[in-house]
């Protein structure tokens, strides 16, 4: 099977055909299978060097409005794991060696690149004696990690099982489906921050806790804010990307990046060179 995907910007038209799609904040890479029939005409068609080096920079965070962030890269390999192991066989296969190789250009070329990531702009904008932190994935790990040292932090979840690893940082942690239930109102002066979908109500219900919420921190794309009752200044994703990025450009080196995508068509051709060497398809390739 040749590796052939679309690139489209996210909320643009969804998918016409069935298929395998990765989805981030930012953009949906949809994997079409090009031994299935012909391929859509009505979008643009990457294929082997090409799609590999738009996957591998991808991955390596230099297609990310914050050069070298690391999010994109966690967010890729939880829908590795997520796939089937016997159906998309191939795919888990590809994804093993699209992060073997970012793990050694990220080594190679874009250590501290990634230092301003989302988790600790989202911390230059906490404000009051407490934070509110809805969600238990990698970004939310990022905001935790960050906040300033000595807030107490509220880590709303869904499952008790998703609870990560606090250190000595002092955690409660509550389930968002016990949010209805009226719990006492915490009356410090509080940061909410939002590092996971959710829906208006839940959102609105867990704000109920918090009378004196200071500030909302949206980390959610743009096609997933929901409003929220109170009336408190918001930061957006959008925002802290912009100021990423103008952080980023006034402390880099702008030739680092253009190295790192230098080797990423380096290893994009040897990809590419070594799928044409190996007639009996993706198994044969990866083996």
């Amino acid at each position: 099977m040749r590796l052939a995907l679309i690139h489209r910007p996210r909320g643009a038209n969804p998918a016409t055909q069935p298929s395998t799609s990765w989805r981030t904040c930012l953009r949906e890479v949809q994997f079409i299978d090009a031994a299935a029939g012909s391929l859509p005409a009505c979008e643009p068609v990457l294929q082997d060097a090409d799609a590999y080096a738009l996957l591998l920079e991808i991955v390596c965070g230099l297609r990310s409005p914050l050069i070298g962030e690391t999010e994109v890269q966690a967010q890729f390999k939880s829908f590795m794991a997520a796939l089937d192991p016997a159906a998309d066989r191939w795919l888990r296969r590809l994804g093993e060696r699209v992060l073997a190789d970012a793990k050694s250009i990220r080594e190679q070329y874009l250590q501290g690149f990634g230092s301003h990531s989302y988790g600790r702009l989202a911390s230059r904008h906490i404000v009051g004696d407490r934070v509110a932190l809805i969600g238990t994935g990698a970004l939310a790990r990022q905001v935790l990690h960050s906040a300033p040292a000595g807030v107490p932090v509220d880590l709303w979840g869904r499952r008790l099982e998703h609870v990560p690893d606090c250190g000595d940082r002092a955690v409660r942690y509550l389930l968002i489906a016990n949010a209805d239930l009226g719990a006492p109102a915490n009356e410090s002066a509080t940061s909410m921050v939002v590092a996971a979908p959710i829906g208006e109500h839940d959102l609105n219900a867990i704000a109920r806790h918090y009378p004196c919420v200071s500030r909302l921190i949206d980390l959610r794309a743009a096609d997933q804010e929901t409003p929220i009752e109170a009336s408190v200044p918001v930061v957006t994703l959008s925002m802290l990307l912009a100021e990423g990025s103008t952080m980023a450009s006034a402390g880099s080196n702008a030739s680092v990046p253009a190295a790192a995508s230098a080797e990423v068509r380096r290893r994009a051709r040897a990809f590419a060179c070594r799928e044409e060497l190996r007639p009996f398809g993706w198994d044969d390739l990866c083996a």
